[in-house]
């Protein structure tokens, strides 16, 4: 019965299928043929897959790790920055009131001399205070940022700097890849989607100019550049906050393509959903409501390529995916029961445009590609269509309603409670 609908959708007119589908051909189908052609052509003329080497600027660099409760991955994370390319660098570990045994193994590696400033915090307050604190201690021209739990190419150090070459350049976001993709089919899918928005979507950002987010996991920032806007503010969604205010501040955030990191991602469906709602209510939080001035072209700061590329990201991170749900009661309202065949049509149009967005991801990412992800594409486009689409959609009625980020345990309730209400 599907393949009969289908094959009557094929026979409609130009009309009609515009009718159908305008959906798929006004939301999806732009930003798709543009990422893609423009990635290829960069691939084409030879010049995707690394980034130019910079062996002649070496700044001084300090690793500021704030964490909480991680004991167990102190250690090894340790290790594995004194085994990088670039390991002449200051260390500053911040523990921000953990109740494990990290500061146990926090002091013991500074005695060491494997940790030059380990810093206990008796009373948890959020990982921007932590981080803050540990940008008192940084000397280095470059501060890179990063989560404890992060493990890294042994060149990873030396890459994510060599941005940084250019003195207009003020911060620097890493690539990040999935560590734990054989975990579980929902690790799959966020490996899938980490290739297709990291590796593929902010090296097009990247390539125009409109890159809005340093990875928390794994950023440098000129140190001048951070201190000079207050360091961070708040959280969750402090990613995306310090990128805006260095951008602001008139300094040009870039991606390092060749910088990679690996991270363990959610393995079951409630901790991902758990850990969307929070990503997503924090895109309202920190776009929609903190940062509306850059929209006002009498501000003495405006810039219109942010502007436009805040609307970019507001459009088909928040628009979009409100939009399907209105387009789907729209299709059972306007077709009746065809709406199904209408509907598996456009499922299949998801499934091959991520299979061929998916395979371009594969062709810029080095080493770190994983083919046989291929497999699971088709399955990622559904889940990521009707599943993580009604996350994101949920999480912003959340914010909008009831500015649920407030409330997040990600920042302690005595800190958040002290956050400007915007």
């Amino acid at each position: 019965m599907l393949f009969d609908g289908l094959v009557l959708v094929s026979q409609i007119d130009l009309g009609a299928f515009f009718a159908m589908f305008w959906h798929a051909i006004a939301f999806e189908l732009p930003r798709f043929l543009f990422a893609v052609m423009a990635v290829g052509a960069v691939e084409a003329a030879g010049g995707g897959r690394r980034t130019v080497r910079r062996r002649d600027y070496r700044p001084t660099i300090s690793v500021l790790m704030p964490g909480h409760n991680e004991g167990a991955n102190l250690q090894r994370a340790i290790q594995g920055l004194r085994e990088q390319t670039r390991n002449d660098m200051q260390i500053i570990v911040i523990d921000d009131g953990s109740s494990d045994n990290m500061a146990d193994v926090g002091n013991a590696l500074k005695r060491d001399g494997l940790v030059d400033i380990f810093v206990y915090r008796g009373m948890r307050s959020g990982k921007s205070a932590a981080t803050n604190l540990g940008l008192s201690y940084c000397t280095g021209d470059v501060v890179i940022i990063l989560d404890i739990d992060t493990s890294f190419d042994r060149d990873a150090i030396e890459r994510i700097v060599e941005p940084l070459a250019d003195p207009r350049v003020g911060a620097v976001s890493g690539n990040i890849a999935v560590r734990n993709p054989a975990a579980s089919v929902i690790a799959r899918f966020q490996a899938i989607q980490y290739f297709i928005s990291i590796s593929l979507g902010r090296r097009v950002s990247d390539m125009l100019g409109v890159l809005f987010i340093t990875s928390g996991a794994f950023s440098a920032f000129r140190r001048e550049a951070i201190l000079s806007i207050g360091g961070c503010s708040v959280g969750p969604g402090e990613d995306a906050d310090l990128a805006i205010k260095v951008r602001r501040a008139g300094w040009k955030v870039r991606f390092a393509p060749d910088a990679w990191a690996l991270t363990d991602v959610p393995e079951h469906l409630l901790a991902l959903v758990n850990q969307r709602l929070r990503w997503s209510r924090s895109l309202v939080r920190v776009r929609a409501r903190k940062f509306k001035p850059m929209f006002n072209p009498f501000q003495p700061n405006f810039s219109l390529i942010d502007a436009l590329g805040t609307i970019d990201i507001i459009w088909f991170q928040a628009i979009l995916p409100a939009s399907f749900y209105i387009y789907i009661v729209w299709l059972f309202a306007y077709f009746g029961s065809f709406a199904w065949t209408i509907l598996g049509a456009v499922t299949c149009w998801y499934m091959l445009m991520s299979l061929v967005t998916f395979t371009v991801a594969l062709s810029v990412s080095g080493h770190q590609a994983r083919p046989w992800l291929l497999l699971y594409v088709p399955g990622y486009a559904l889940f990521n269509a009707y599943i993580l689409r009604a996350v994101t959609f949920t999480a912003y009625l959340q914010e909008l309603i009831f500015r649920s980020s407030y409330r997040d345990s990600y920042v302690p309730r005595r800190v958040s409670a002290q956050v400007e209400r915007f």
